[in-house]
């Protein structure tokens, strides 16, 4: 009976527990991700941290721009946009 036990313990793949997101981590989006693929394809402008409030807002709106007709939940945009961020502003 032991040995019976035994076995299939050792037949049973393991439970492993699901990681959890880091609270406040930001979401990863996969390497493979289709529509993540298309919007680089749309040559997204990068932000460099500007301070000057003309220069930040312009990549707002052309981020939004190109986002919106993306098939995508905000959080993704979000995580999309965020992948721009360079310099002081990453």
């Amino acid at each position: 009976m032991m040995q019976i036990l035994q076995q299939q313990r050792a037949e049973q793949s393991p439970v492993q527990p699901q990681p959890q997101p880091e609270h406040g981590a930001q979401p990863q989006v996969p390497r493979g991700n289709p529509v993540f693929r298309e919007f680089c394809r749309m040559n997204p402008p990068t932000f460099e941290g500007q301070y000057e409030h003309t220069e930040a807002s312009e990549w707002l709106f052309r981020m939004e721009d190109m986002l919106e007709d993306l098939d995508c939940t905000p959080a993704e945009k979000v995580t999309f946009a965020t992948r721009f961020f360079r310099g002081s502003a990453s």
